[in-house]
């Protein structure tokens, strides 16, 4: 590297240790619960990765199946005393859509829960609920984690790409296929007129008759989903971890979209999970690391439960740059009461970035040069 360029680089990551000691001087003093990783793939050697992960202060990894199905990676979690969890995907395997394409979701004009990379199975059928129980269950028997996080366990939307100025009426609202109408019949007792005849006009007047028997209704089929999982998990395992992934928004956000759209009612779900996981990834969706705090404090209140948020390292679908001072507010932002930690999304990004492995140190007291 040039060291014209070089020099500068390291009086600016200088400074950034500095304005974390100021910022925080007691930071060093704390313990956070869980310093987490989300890392999908490896192919470089292991025990110079866990060792340089002990060194940022991660001990906790949040990893693929593939990944943790490798016995030696699962040896080094041990070696190491890293919590290990399975990221464990629900609704969203595109795998199951391919081979059966009644399987997706269906909006209210009626088509199917798609977009971008995002395509969503209905959460209402009966037979792949099971399948999915089923499989989380002997994956646990077979690999031993420490931990699950339950991923993609909601209702279709794309909400990496729902920004400040979005109104609820901008969101897809989900799922009205034959199997999600026939179930919320039988379980509210509410009957569809024959004459609405379309998809669309089912949803409308569903929505304007009887919306909030709807989202409780939507919001069951998430928390009953969480709570087969854990309790299945829980006769192989009585002490294993368990987390779920939460779509970012408050409750005031969109008009109450996160149980609308997302169908993630958190104090619902707080009853059957030890953590749950607010994906606060702000530059992807256009906000001021404050909103971290925001967003963590929020459902915590909703909730009481253990907040475990999860921050973005590098900038993604937008071109403008997630820089050195933005990821360091955002993770001071993270660790703020009520949290109970944070998880760095992802390892791979991290590795292309080591400017913020400095700033994890720094932030988290350990950096060697304070």
């Amino acid at each position: 590297m040039n060291q014209f360029i070089f020099k500068p680089l390291l009086i600016a990551i200088a400074i950034l240790f500095i304005s974390a000691c100021k910022t925080d001087q007691n930071r060093s003093s704390q313990s956070f619960e869980i310093i987490g990783v989300k890392i999908y793939e490896h192919s470089g050697d292991y025990e110079s990765l866990f060792e340089e992960w002990k060194e940022i202060g991660i001990n906790a990894v949040f990893c693929s199946k593939d990944l943790f199905s490798d016995k030696e990676f699962r040896s080094f979690t041990k070696k190491f005393g890293i919590a290990s969890f399975i990221i464990s995907p629900v609704f969203f395997i595109p795998e199951e859509l391919q081979s059966d394409s009644n399987l997706y979701a269906m909006t209210e004009d009626g088509s199917k829960a798609k977009d971008d990379w995002v395509e969503f199975i209905c959460p209402s059928r009966v037979d792949y609920r099971q399948r999915i129980v089923r499989n989380i269950s002997e994956m646990v028997q077979d690999l031993e984690p420490d931990g699950i996080s339950i991923d993609f366990i909601r209702h279709f939307v794309f909400w990496e790409s729902v920004f400040p100025d979005m109104r609820y009426e901008d969101l897809p609202k989900t799922c009205f296929d034959c199997s999600c109408l026939n179930h919320f019949q039988d379980h509210t007792g509410i009957e569809i007129p024959e004459s609405v005849g379309s998809t669309e006009d089912i949803a409308k007047w569903i929505q304007e008759n009887h919306l909030e028997e709807w989202v409780t209704w939507k919001c069951g089929l998430i928390s009953n989903m969480v709570e087969e999982i854990v309790n299945e998990v829980k006769k192989i395992k009585p002490n294993i971890k368990t987390n779920v992934h939460i779509v970012p928004w408050r409750e005031a956000d969109y008009n109450d979209a996160l149980r609308k759209v997302t169908g993630q009612d958190v104090s619902m779900l707080a009853n059957y999970t030890d953590y749950l996981s607010p994906m606060t990834y702000s530059h992807m969706v256009k906000r001021k690391p404050t909103w971290v705090h925001s967003v963590v404090s929020d459902i915590y209140r909703q909730s009481g439960s253990k907040i475990l948020p999860s921050i973005q390292v590098k900038e993604a679908y937008l071109n403008d740059t997630l820089g050195l001072e933005e990821f360091r507010m955002n993770l001071m932002e993270a660790l703020k009461p009520p949290s109970n930690g944070v998880v760095f999304w992802s390892w791979e990004q991290l590795v292309e970035d080591p400017g913020k492995k400095e700033v994890i140190k720094a932030v988290l007291g350990i950096n060697k040069y304070q």
